[in-house]
């Protein structure tokens, strides 16, 4: 099929998708398992980048690579996360050290992303070859005849079995898997021997000793962001996918109760702030000993180097009511539309397979392959992302996950 036919294909399948979702909520707040036995103490808008802005930038010795940057554009690459910076000039610069083709990173920071990358394909406008992408809008991609089938399959071989299912839809492998991000556990040392089995365990800690004058809270986590509210109700909930688009959320309701509950619970124990609690007030007063317990990202981990901690996966909420997490994946897609799709392919490969020893260093992102050597926190992080929920790739999960930001919401 031409060039000329699939856009005219992809622009009727669009229209088609616009008039099926047109009543549907357009923005969730989602970031994108468990025995929680295992613990870890450790120590420790289209804008080119011009250096590096990630969350663990190291200085980059490639960034003055005249040849690199004399050199005419071969292939186009979009990101939307600027935490990448770093990682994907540095891919982009050692792909043309090996290759002699130049890849332009463009850094794409429009609210509608995929819509953006969908337009400039459509207006043939310096769209790109090969760009970034979650796996929740991976069916919207395809759908959008935005994505071609990943041709280096045998390569993710060693990749996370949670990466490769992220990457697929239906029985087709499409993208090139990256990182993820999923929800852990960190506590104090000091407070907490060993890992807590449970909330509950927590709350009758808190009943039976007086904590330090400075600690504040016990467990904090953002409440506001229903990535880390999933874990309370996880255990009541399943995802039926029966079609394109199309997903059901089944709930247990008499456990979804006792979840609901428990929650209230908590938020009675815990004193947990609505209005002022975020991810980087949380690690602040984690770092300052004012919070005991908190529920992060796992690219937040990147940012309790050189603290003394203990990290583990979430705990079950008591002996009844066991938690789960749900799991992001980051990937890299070729689009369908690009004229250079083989060297699109190759740089994908590259940047996702050769490069992920490099990734965590220059981004703070964890690869989906497991480090050769890899310490206990990445290990825990690995463990609890191959037990995770995938977060649904319908586009009908954003409904579920503004249901569940407004039911929590409805507790403070």
């Amino acid at each position: 099929m031409g060039t000329l036919q699939k856009k005219i294909v992809s622009v009727i399948i669009v229209a088609g998708l616009l008039i099926l979702t047109v009543a549907k909520v357009q923005n969730a707040s989602v970031s994108g398992n468990r025995s929680g036995e295992q613990e870890t103490t450790v120590t420790g808008n289209g804008e080119t980048p011009a250096g590096g802005s990630g969350q663990k930038n190291t200085e980059n010795s490639h960034s003055g690579d005249n040849a690199y940057r004399q050199a005419d554009a071969d292939l186009i690459f979009w990101y939307n996360d600027k935490s990448y910076d770093t990682f994907f000039l540095l891919a982009a610069e050692e792909y043309f050290k090996e290759t002699g083709i130049k890849v332009q990173p463009v850094y794409e920071g429009s609210a509608e992303y995929l819509t953006a990358v969908y337009d400039k394909t459509m207006q043939n406008d310096a769209y790109p070859d090969v760009y970034l992408i979650s796996g929740d809008n991976l069916e919207a991609a395809y759908l959008y005849g935005l994505a071609a089938v990943n041709e280096r399959a045998e390569s993710y071989g060693g990749a996370a079995e949670n990466a490769l299912a992220a990457a697929a839809y239906g029985d087709k492998l499409l993208g090139y898997p990256l990182n993820y991000s999923t929800c852990l556990f960190v506590y104090q040392n000091s407070y907490f021997e060993t890992a807590p089995v449970s909330m509950q365990e927590i709350i009758d800690y808190s009943n039976e000793n007086e904590p330090g004058e400075n600690v504040e809270y016990l467990v904090e986590w953002d409440v506001n962001d229903p990535f880390y509210d999933f874990p309370f109700v996880a255990n009541s909930i399943t995802f039926e996918k029966d079609g394109p688009q199309r997903m059901n959320v089944v709930y247990d309701e008499e456990m979804y109760q006792k979840d609901l509950e428990f929650f209230e619970t908590l938020l009675a124990s815990f004193s947990v702030n609505a209005e002022t609690v975020s991810e980087e007030t949380i690690l602040e007063n984690f770092k300052g000993g004012r919070t005991l317990c908190a529920m992060l990202d796992t690219d937040s981990l990147c940012q309790l180097e050189g603290y003394t901690y203990s990290v583990t996966q979430i705990p079950d909420l008591n002996e009844e009511l066991k938690t789960s997490v749900c799991a992001m994946t980051e990937m890299l897609v070729v689009n369908d539309f690009s004229e250079k799709q083989q060297q699109a392919v190759d740089f994908a490969e590259f940047a996702t397979v050769e490069l992920a020893d490099r990734l965590y260093e220059t981004s703070g992102h964890y690869s989906v392959f497991l480090s050769e050597q890899a310490d206990m926190v990445e290990q825990t992080a690995y463990e609890t992302y191959e037990g995770a929920v995938l977060a649904p790739d319908s586009q009908d999960a954003r409904d579920f996950w503004v249901g569940l930001k407004e039911t929590i919401a409805t507790y403070f």
